[in-house]
């Protein structure tokens, strides 16, 4: 499990990967996976896939405002309006 922190359109882990938001639908990381989100659930192009329930998500990991336990965990919606991904906004995807 890996620990990630959420800069704007882009999330950093600890071990070095980011994966940098393109639009609502499709995100892309330094590894050269892609991954698409559809409703509450994102797939990526590796074949890895995860549910979103809340703020938690089927790898086991779990949002935290900027931060998450986990990679399943940075394609979960938060409720709240000003933590919501928003390009103008830094502090969500």
């Amino acid at each position: 499990m890996s620990f990630w922190n959420i800069f704007g359109n882009m999330a950093v882990s600890d071990k070095g990967e980011t994966i940098t938001r393109m639009s609502d639908t499709m995100s892309v990381s330094t590894t050269g996976v892609t991954y698409t989100k559809m409703g509450n659930m994102a797939f990526g192009s590796d074949g890895s896939s995860y549910t979103q329930i809340g703020e938690f998500s089927t790898d086991g990991s779990t949002r935290m405002g900027r931060m998450t336990t986990g990679r399943g965990a940075l394609f979960t919606d938060k409720p709240d309006s000003s933590i919501k991904f928003d390009f103008d906004d830094d502090a969500s995807w």
